[in-house]
């Protein structure tokens, strides 16, 4: 085992190079770096699991497209050094068992802490128009027309979005809003050793949360940030940014401790 003074050099090298998240934290967090990305052409549909294989370097990526009742899922499978995924034709049992473990309520180095799930109602949204709609709008009346209707329903009370918001020990780990609630979408779970979870913060950054010192950390340069997943050693951690529309870079960081 490397000794404190070992580990104190390594943080100051990181800080050095600029790597460091910029909150304090019980972790060292490199810099985020991309291993691919994925278009609309070389992944169909929203990603919704994200797994590390036991096999260094590869990862499974399962999509879904459409609504219930009919939705597609799509499976693939991503090797480091290769320019676009493979596609699967279904989950493999290691990403199975390794979404069961991410994806749970509990912590699972400590089962009676739970993620919290709580409802609220956030009224007088301005909500969201689709191109459709707004063409609509401009047909029936042009363009004033399409915001006097906005502007109603921004002031209407009964107007409001369903917000569900995950919270471990008082940190959020995940929100959705007039969304289905998908564990493990915005939160992965380390292995027990690190007593840790990866998240996304309210910003959509990605967030790192020592759950028995309460030590927490957003890392530099993430943003738009979903699936996170840590590595099966805990020491990476993979995730999902949005880059644009249908457009995803798979990128990952170094976990050290401090």
């Amino acid at each position: 085992m490397k000794s404190a003074a070992v580990f104190a050099l390594a943080v100051v090298a990181l800080a050095a190079a600029g790597t460091i998240a910029a909150d304090s934290g019980p972790f060292a967090v490199s810099a985020p770096a991309a291993i691919m990305d994925v278009d609309s052409h070389a992944m169909k549909g929203d990603p919704v699991e994200l797994a590390w294989s036991g096999t260094s370097g590869q990862f499974y990526v399962q999509t879904a497209e459409g609504y219930t009742p009919n939705v597609t899922v799509r499976h693939y499978l991503i090797r480091l050094g290769d320019k676009a995924p493979s596609t699967m034709k279904a989950q493999p049992d290691w990403a199975n068992t390794y979404w069961a473990s991410k994806s749970r309520r509990d912590a699972p180095a400590a089962t009676s802490l739970l993620i919290d799930v709580r409802d609220t109602v956030e009224a007088n949204r301005l909500p969201t128009q689709s191109l459709a709609d707004r063409a609509k709008g401009t047909e029936s009346g042009g363009g004033d027309f399409a915001m006097k209707g906005a502007e109603a329903a921004a002031n209407d009370h009964t107007n409001a979005a369903q917000v569900r918001t995950l919270v471990l020990k008082g940190v959020n780990v995940g929100r959705f809003v007039d969304t289905p609630l998908v564990p493990g979408l915005t939160f992965g779970w380390s292995p027990p050793k690190l007593h840790a979870i990866a998240y996304v913060d309210d910003n959509g950054r990605l967030g790192v949360f020592d759950y028995t010192t309460n030590g927490r950390q957003v890392v530099d340069g993430t943003k738009d940030v979903l699936l996170p997943a840590w590595s099966p050693d805990g020491s990476e951690i993979a995730f999902l940014e949005r880059t644009g529309r249908k457009r995803y870079s798979l990128e990952r960081v170094k976990i050290t401790l401090r």
